[in-house]
């Protein structure tokens, strides 16, 4: 099932461009959503940190973006209506001051998905949001190329440390969770 940005988008009053200085993009998988195996298969929770990390952007982010890229069609996880609907019922009210886009292509040949910038560009132009002037919060190394394609600050949730990785799997910076990355952009937008 694909999610179209119309779908995807929760009630925001008056979807007209947003301004902003920084726009802050969330990759909804393994950042917002933690995937575990359950007795019937795969089965999402929200991250412990997600209140709290959002309310700490929301400080020097507006507009919040959460990308629901496409899952591949041979994917063990979850749909895509699966995963918005924990969003939903895991964020609540929280979940009505954020963007939320997904690919709207049946077929998902678009470039939407990761590696490619496709998803983020398409939340750019559908919203008016500036170009190079926001940060990437995702827990990939096909999030962080993703974002470099779109010109935006990386930051990887996960294990911090030395690796293996080529200057453009590197993230500009590695967090522990979402409420660490929050407090690093803090830091960088408010210095």
């Amino acid at each position: 099932m694909t999610v179209s940005a119309d779908e995807a988008r929760p009630a925001r009053p008056n979807a007209s461009p947003v301004s902003s200085t920084r726009t802050v993009y969330i990759d909804s998988d393994m950042v917002l959503l933690a995937a575990h195996q359950g007795r019937r298969g795969i089965e999402l929770d929200i991250q412990a940190d997600v209140a709290a990390g959002i309310e700490r952007l929301s400080v020097v982010a507006d507009p919040i973006v959460v990308l629901v890229y496409p899952l591949s069609p041979n994917s063990p996880r979850t749909t895509d209506a699966a995963r918005l609907k924990v969003l939903q019922d895991g964020l609540g009210a929280t979940l009505d001051r954020l963007l939320v886009v997904g690919c709207p292509h049946d077929d998902h040949s678009c470039g939407c998905a990761k590696p490619g910038s496709g998803l983020i560009e398409l939340a750019m132009s559908q919203y008016g949001l500036p170009r190079h002037r926001g940060w990437f919060i995702g827990a990939d190394q096909e999030g962080v190329v993703s974002a470099r394609g779109a010109g935006l600050n990386t930051i990887r949730i996960g294990p911090a440390g030395i690796d293996h990785l080529s200057a453009v799997h590197r993230p500009d910076y590695e967090a522990r969770d979402l409420l660490d990355a929050a407090n690093h952009i803090l830091v960088e937008e408010l210095s």
